[in-house]
């Protein structure tokens, strides 16, 4: 069954807590195993960053779960599309609290699909190879747990 991904910024409602996300992370979760989707979650305290990926109508389905969210607004997508294999296999949904500067790294650099190499002409990473980049160890395998935002 071919793979299909989504990656999207968005603003943060004013006043939300960690205790509101973590209600949200724990409803995706079973969610998103039922719909076969695995993916991650960012917040830097305002904005968030979510990539999630697997069978094109699971990702169709968290996708309307998320435009439709009230905790943030301005969503922006910055790529949808096939995915060779998946890249958070083990996650239903992790997440980590992340600086701004980090978050602001990954969602305004050029994000051409989800291609992870460098640009080409230079040495700079694409959107994806940023994300890719923090949620993985010194060694290039993912980190072997995620953390929760707020518990």
């Amino acid at each position: 069954m071919p793979l299909h991904a989504v990656a999207y910024v968005s603003d943060a409602i004013e006043g939300i807590e960690t205790s509101d996300i973590d209600q949200i992370l724990q409803a995706a979760v079973g969610f998103n195993k039922v719909a076969g989707v695995t993916g991650v979650l960012m917040f830097d305290g305002q904005r968030f960053l979510q990539y999630f990926e697997g069978p094109e109508d699971g990702v169709d389905s968290v996708f309307q779960r998320v435009f439709n969210a009230r905790i943030h607004t301005n969503l922006r997508e910055l790529a949808r599309g096939p995915v060779d294999a998946r890249h958070f296999p083990r996650w239903t949904m992790a997440s980590a609290a992340v600086d701004p500067a980090a978050l602001a790294r990954i969602a305004d650099a050029p994000w051409q699909g989800f291609e992870s190499r460098p640009v080409a002409g230079g040495d700079t990473l694409v959107g994806f190879g940023y994300l890719l980049a923090a949620w993985t160890g010194v060694s290039g395998e993912l980190e072997p747990a995620a953390v929760t935002l707020g518990s």
